[in-house]
C-alpha cells in the first residue's frame, strides 16, 4: 500500500475546505484550521495502524507538508 496523502484545499464556488483522500473528498469545512485538524487527526490514526501518511495544505499558489 502507498503512502496515505490527506490534501487541505479550497473547493466549489463557495471555495469551501476540504480534505482529500485520493480521489475521494474525505470532509469539508468552514474554515482551514478545522479542516487542518481533521486532516492531522486521520492522519495520526493512519500511522498509529502502520500506514504511512502525509497532510499537505494547498492554496492557489503553494502547497506545504504538514505532516
Amino acid at each position: 500500500m502507498g503512502i496515505m496523502e490527506f490534501h487541505v484545499c479550497r473547493h466549489g464556488r463557495d471555495a469551501r475546505w476540504i480534505v482529500r483522500l485520493d480521489n475521494s473528498v474525505y470532509g469539508a469545512y468552514l474554515d482551514r484550521e478545522e479542516a487542518v485538524l481533521d486532516a492531522l487527526e486521520a492522519a495520526r490514526d493512519a500511522l498509529q495502524s502502520g500506514r504511512e501518511a502525509q497532510v499537505w495544505l494547498r492554496d492557489q499558489t503553494h502547497a506545504a507538508r504538514l505532516l
